[in-house]
C-alpha cells in the first residue's frame, strides 16, 4: 500500500512538471514599427545662462540606441509682448541653442511667447506666458531616512547619507505652479520618482501656504545615488502653468506604471502642446516658459 502511495506521487510530481513546463513556452512578440515623430523637449527659463531646445526622433520600441537628433531645424522663439525674435543656433547634435548677452531680457514675466520650429517642409508652434516663481528659502538636511512607520531610524550605512528638505512658501494671491528640481554637484535628479510638480503649496487650496513635505522633501534623491558629506544639493523651483502641470503629472503616471503592479492605468499617449502647421510629420513634446529660482547647499 505504502508502495503504491509513493508510485502515485511520483506520477503526479511528473505530471506537473510536464504541464508547468509546457506552460513556460516563449511567445514573440513583434511590434509593428510606428510612424517616426519629432520629439520637441523646450523648457526654457530666465536663468543667466545658454538656454536649449532640444529635438529628436522618435525610434523603435525595443531600441537600446539614443533617440536619434533632429538636424537641419530652423528654431526661433518670439516674445509676442516686446515683438522681438531670438534665433537658436544648431550645435549639430539636435540641440539649438540660444545664449543672453549680460543684461538681455529675453525671458521676462508675464511676458507670452511663440516657438517655432520649421524642417524638412514641416513646421510647428507652441505658445506659452512665463509666471512668476517663488524664493527657494532654506534647504535643510536629515541624515536619516524615513521607514515604513514616518519614524527616524539611524542610518547604519557608510558613508552617511543625507535627504535635503526644502523651505519654501507659495507666492500669494494667484494660482501658481511649480517644478521642484534637486541636482547632486550639478547634475540633475531625473528619474520619474523625483518628479515634483504642483499647485501652490502642494493642491487647490493652498495659495501662500509652505510647500508641501509630499513635494519638498519626500524622493527628492535616488536611493542609487544618494547625497553624501560635502556633496552640493542645489534645488530650483521652476515656473509652470497648469497645463504643463498636467503634462508632467501624466508623464510621471507612464513612467512609473510598470511599479504599480495591479494598479497600473492603460497605457496612453501623452499629451502635447506642438502644434503642427505645415507637412506631414506629426511632432510631440512640450514647450514651457518658466522663472527660475534657486539655492545651493553643501551636506555637512
Amino acid at each position: 500500500m505504502q508502495m503504491k502511495k509513493i508510485i502515485l506521487n511520483l506520477f503526479v510530481a511528473v505530471c506537473s512538471l510536464v504541464f508547468i513546463s509546457s506552460c513556460t513556452s516563449v511567445i514573440q512578440v513583434t511590434v509593428p514599427n510606428g510612424s517616426t515623430l519629432v520629439v520637441v523637449d523646450a523648457f526654457i527659463s530666465n536663468k543667466p545662462e545658454a538656454q536649449k531646445v532640444r529635438l529628436t526622433t522618435t525610434a523603435d520600441y525595443f531600441s537600446n540606441a539614443a533617440t536619434p537628433p533632429l538636424l537641419g531645424a530652423t528654431v526661433t522663439l518670439n516674445d509676442l509682448t516686446k515683438n522681438i525674435t531670438y534665433t537658436f543656433t544648431p550645435d549639430g547634435n539636435g540641440n539649438y541653442i540660444y545664449t543672453p548677452l549680460l543684461n538681455d531680457s529675453m525671458a521676462v514675466i508675464t511676458h507670452k511667447y511663440q516657438l517655432n520650429i520649421s524642417w524638412n517642409g514641416n513646421a510647428y508652434t507652441a505658445f506659452s506666458t512665463l509666471n512668476r516663481t517663488t524664493k527657494v528659502d532654506t534647504i535643510l538636511f536629515r541624515s536619516t531616512a524615513l521607514d515604513a512607520a514616518n519614524n527616524y531610524p539611524n542610518d547604519t550605512t557608510t558613508p552617511r547619507r543625507f535627504f535635503p528638505l526644502v523651505i519654501a512658501k507659495d507666492a500669494v494671491g494667484a494660482d501658481d505652479y511649480y517644478w521642484l528640481k534637486v541636482y547632486k554637484n550639478g547634475v540633475f535628479y531625473n528619474g520619474p520618482n523625483q518628479l515634483k510638480s504642483f499647485q501652490d503649496g502642494g493642491y487647490q487650496g493652498t495659495d501662500g501656504f509652505l510647500i508641501n513635505p509630499n513635494f519638498s522633501f519626500f524622493q527628492l534623491t535616488s536611493d542609487q545615488n544618494p547625497i553624501y558629506r560635502y556633496d552640493i544639493c542645489t534645488v530650483e523651483i521652476l515656473s509652470i502653468d497648469k497645463n504643463t502641470n498636467d503634462f508632467l503629472g501624466q508623464l510621471q503616471t507612464q513612467l512609473t506604471n510598470s511599479q504599480n503592479g495591479l494598479f497600473a492605468v492603460t497605457p496612453e499617449n501623452v499629451k502635447t502642446n506642438i502644434q503642427q502647421t505645415a507637412g506631414t510629420q506629426k511632432a510631440i513634446g512640450w514647450f514651457n516658459m518658466g522663472a527660475s529660482s534657486s539655492k545651493s547647499q553643501i551636506a555637512l
